[in-house]
């Protein structure tokens, strides 16, 4: 079931219309109606603001019902949201697998020149870190900071505080796998 669907499976269930969710949610009811007819991506944060207003775990909107046995994506594929928005700029997350049942969430993010992650955040798991291209300063913990680039990577144990930022004037592409998948 795709996203548009599952939004609208959710909000009938409810017994709610398109202005009845804008207001449980605070998205206008022309985001809500481009989301529904698959014409627009949601940014993370208007993802959380659904499963909110639904009172239902954000993958539960996100990911699918099929389990297939083999799960390719193709360039240009994945369910691509915006987050950690900064002006105009804003993190482009790929999640490159919706199976539910998966095990690990592999993600590819596109990080505009300059732009950080923010406070730091921990979530249950390990998470593996890659960068694919560009410099990236990693911080994690109390102290511990790392500068890395293309090719380099981490394993850290997702429990401690961290976050990133792009520390160049060029966009960076980071791969990144949670497990469990936190979103």
């Amino acid at each position: 079931m795709r996203l548009g669907d599952t939004i609208k499976f959710h909000r009938k269930k409810k017994g709610w219309t398109l202005t009845e969710l804008s207001a449980q949610c605070q998205l206008s009811v022309a985001q809500l109606s481009k989301l529904e007819n698959g014409k627009s991506n949601p940014s993370i944060d208007s993802l959380r603001k659904l499963a909110g207003a639904f009172e239902i775990p954000v993958s539960t909107l996100t990911l699918t019902e099929e389990i297939p046995s083999i799960s390719p994506v193709l360039d240009g594929e994945g369910f691509v949201v915006r987050w950690c928005a900064r002006g105009d700029d804003y993190v482009t997350v790929r999640y490159l697998t919706l199976n539910r049942l998966a095990k690990m969430q592999p993600i590819v993010l596109t990080v505009p020149a300059g732009m950080s992650t923010g406070n730091s955040k921990s979530h249950p798991g390990d998470e593996f870190f890659y960068v694919l291209e560009g410099c990236v300063r990693f911080f994690y913990g109390a102290d511990e900071v790392f500068d890395m680039r293309d090719g380099d990577f981490l394993y850290y144990d997702g429990t401690v505080a961290h976050h990133w930022e792009n520390m160049s004037t060029k966009e960076a592409r980071l791969l990144t796998c949670n497990t469990p998948p936190v979103m």
